[in-house]
């Protein structure tokens, strides 16, 4: 009988065994009640740019019969930091709940990697989602900007045609382009680093203000940098009346042309820019110079005195 004893304990123990695996083979094979799930993974609950559905996390899903719910969201760890996203009992077909990335106290949850739980009350069954939700609240810094071609002319000639505002962020970001305080747009592309630029398209001659900001991936922008003022010139003389000394005129022209086209007083000429030495009209007068450069024309007054 002692000898029986051990036996029938190896034997209880080796049913059991089986039993056990036999159930949870069972469960492999049983399919999934929840269906069809798609969640929101990456959202900024505090993004002032973003419409309120985005500043909302969606976790849709889909039953496979009628079951009463209890949908929760839990930390890395694995804590419950907002209860009852959703309750109640649901038909099987799609749900959709939204969590505003809030705790139970109603405050912003830190920054991090959370789930959504399902709870399946009358089977007493856990589901955890295996997508997870990362909550971004803060947004990128402009670590560093250079601008190149501070005075520019889009005249097409390859030479200084437009801005290039060469940027660094701390997070790879889309960038956002501001003109005299006014949004342009943001670029297609996130970079952490990268260079922005504006040709001025549409724009006058004149001075303008150019500011940065990085708009990251959750939707956070940036305070914008500060703004950098640029030229838009084609070609430019520096002064609006010259006279004649020693039946010549000396003007300093500005453009990024090589050469430059002139007529004053019925003759015309090209000159190699900055300085044009050009011959002066012998009678005394009021004579009008015009200067061209890729198809931009400027104006100035030549006085000649007897």
């Amino acid at each position: 009988m002692r000898k029986l004893v051990p036996t029938l304990l190896v034997v209880g123990l080796l049913g059991a065994t089986a039993t056990a695996f036999a159930v949870t083979e069972h469960l492999k094979l049983e399919d999934s009640p929840v269906l069809s799930t798609e969640i929101t993974h990456l959202f900024s609950p505090v993004c002032t740019a973003c419409t309120p559905e985005e500043r909302a996390a969606r976790v849709r899903f889909r039953l496979r019969r009628e079951s009463q719910i209890k949908l929760d969201v839990v930390n890395s760890s694995g804590a419950i930091v907002r209860h009852l996203v959703g309750a109640g009992v649901v038909q099987p077909r799609t749900q959709t709940f939204a969590w505003d990335g809030r705790d139970d106290a109603g405050r912003v949850v830190p920054d991090g990697v959370y789930k959504a739980e399902l709870r399946l009350v009358d089977e007493d069954r856990t589901f955890e989602f295996p997508d997870q939700i990362e909550v971004d609240g803060t947004a990128p810094t402009i670590e560093d900007v250079q601008v190149k071609h501070g005075t520019f002319s889009p005249d097409g000639d390859k030479r200084a045609d437009r801005v290039d505002l060469h940027y660094r962020f701390s997070e790879p970001a889309y960038s956002i382009l501001y003109v005299d305080g006014k949004q342009l747009g943001r670029s297609h592309s996130k970079r952490l680093t990268g260079t922005r630029q504006w040709y001025g398209r549409g724009k006058r001659p004149g001075e303008y203000r150019l500011a940065l900001a990085a708009r990251d991936l959750a939707g956070n922008v940036s305070p914008s940098t500060r703004e950098f003022t640029v030229r838009l010139r084609y070609v430019d003389l520096l002064r609006p009346t010259y006279r004649a000394r020693r039946g010549r005129v000396r003007v300093r022209v500005s453009t990024d042309a090589k050469t430059v086209r002139w007529r004053l007083a019925g003759r015309s000429g090209t000159a190699r820019p900055p300085v044009l030495r050009l011959p002066a009209p012998t009678r005394p007068g009021r004579y009008t110079l015009v200067v061209s450069a890729n198809g931009r024309r400027t104006r100035a007054t030549v006085i000649v005195r007897p």
